[in-house]
């Protein structure tokens, strides 16, 4: 009868066989495989951070096969950009849905912004910033006013996330109004000048008298955002004024300043006759439409902003670098004066949006780190979903090295222990 040493013995001679065998069949099929073997690594959106990096560091894949349940990161699609210019070839396909983003900074001083958000589905979208909820929206494309942001902008749906970053705002310049000194004159300066725009003006009092602003001129770029010409006492700065638009600065001509013919190139439409307001009872109030008006006759190269009961009233073109706009109404101080609790209000915000839509934009509107169209980004940066790879055969992920691995350390620690216990080396 064998003693336990014998047993113990033999069990050690069959552990170094298993050893030897195992390293025989990593020799052999480490020489059976072909350096040119490929394969496809099949990925999801839960391990699609571990799949590229296998990806990455192996020789032997020849493609990654994404199925995704959610976009993304901007971070693994660029890893995924990465694999397709190393001629590895990169299939995805799933569900995501098309959200676009866009953080538009409005240009008047009281700062506040529009976010657009463009989303298919029937599932609401989630509006937040950094300080938290601002909104929830339904389908389509839909605009929200907000007075303040915190960071970055995200709409989220489901597992959906479009972020984009809020512009930085930048000080404004000056604007410079041109007028006599008339009602006009003195309330369009008021309503800027309430909207947080720094008002400077000329204003001729007398012939050979002008009253205006200490370092006036030269109009430019880097004094002024934008140039109100109210009436044909500007027709001397015209040259000055044209070379300032062509720059990019901007423009606003309104009422009898339309007919002043060097500004005609300038401006995107011409004034039709003038027709009077309407006339008020001892109870009216005065809106837009009730006061004298002259109908815009729009160049082909311009842009109606706002209309009137008999016409076009705004109007607006590029002109160089800059934009110019035109102004159907006349004498809106009445809107001022006679429009009631609200009246004040209203003119002063036309008028600042008005000079907004001329203003260069002076913002950083970069948006670095944000993906405000993930599908779309996706789209763009990896072509449109297609199917599963075919060019190589799909397996799964490969563990014999591993369970190899496993069987060898496995073996040498228990036959070295059993000839430790035994007393021999």
């Amino acid at each position: 009868m064998p003693s336990r040493a014998d047993v113990r013995h033999a069990a050690e001679i069959a552990l170094r066989a298993v050893l030897l065998a195992t390293l025989v069949l990593a020799l052999w099929r480490s020489l059976r495989q072909s350096p040119s073997a490929s394969r496809v690594i099949a990925a999801r959106t839960e391990t699609l951070d571990r799949d590229t990096r296998r990806a990455l560091h192996s020789s032997e894949v020849s493609g990654v096969d994404v199925e995704l349940s959610a976009p993304p990161t901007a971070a693994q699609r660029d890893a995924l950009v990465a694999l397709r210019r190393n001629s590895i070839s990169i299939h995805w396909r799933g569900e995501v849905p098309g959200i676009a983003l866009e953080v538009i900074r409005r240009r008047e001083p009281a700062g506040g912004a529009t976010i657009t958000v463009i989303g298919a589905g029937s599932a609401p979208l989630v509006l937040s910033d950094s300080a938290g909820l601002i909104d929830t929206v339904r389908a389509g494309a839909v605009s929200v006013d907000v007075g303040t942001l915190v960071g970055a902008v995200s709409a989220t749906r489901l597992t959906t996330l479009a972020s984009a970053r809020t512009p930085k705002t930048t000080p404004r310049r000056a604007v410079l109004v041109l007028g006599q000194p008339d009602w006009e004159e003195k309330f369009v300066q008021a309503a800027l000048g309430e909207a947080g725009w720094q008002v400077r003006a000329r204003v001729p009092v007398a012939p050979g008298v002008v009253v205006r602003d200490d370092g006036l001129l030269p109009i430019d770029t880097a004094r002024y955002d934008a140039v109100v010409v109210l009436d044909s006492s500007a027709s001397d700065l015209s040259p000055a004024i044209t070379r300032f638009v062509q720059q990019g600065g901007g423009l606003v001509v309104s009422g009898g300043a339309l007919g002043i013919p060097a500004l005609r190139a300038l401006t995107p439409a011409a004034a039709g006759d003038r027709r009077p307001g309407r006339i008020l009872l001892a109870s009216d109030t005065v809106s837009p439409s009730d006061l004298p008006f002259r109908p815009l006759l729009v160049r082909e190269d311009a842009a109606t902003l706002e209309r009137h009961v008999a016409g076009v009233a705004l109007a607006v073109r590029r002109v160089g670098l800059g934009r110019a706009l035109a102004v159907g109404y006349d004498e809106s101080w009445r809107w001022r004066m006679l429009g009631g609790f609200s009246g004040l209000a209203e003119h002063r915000d036309w008028w600042s949006r008005v000079i907004a839509a001329v203003a260069p934009e002076r913002a950083d509107t970069s948006a670095a780190g944000a993906d405000a169209a993930p599908r779309a980004a996706l789209i763009d940066a990896l072509g449109p979903p297609s199917g599963a790879a075919s060019e190589t055969p799909r397996v799964p992920e490969d563990r014999l090295p591993a369970i190899l691995l496993g069987i060898v350390i496995l073996a040498e620690l228990a036959e070295t222990a059993s000839r430790r216990f035994r007393g021999v080396r």
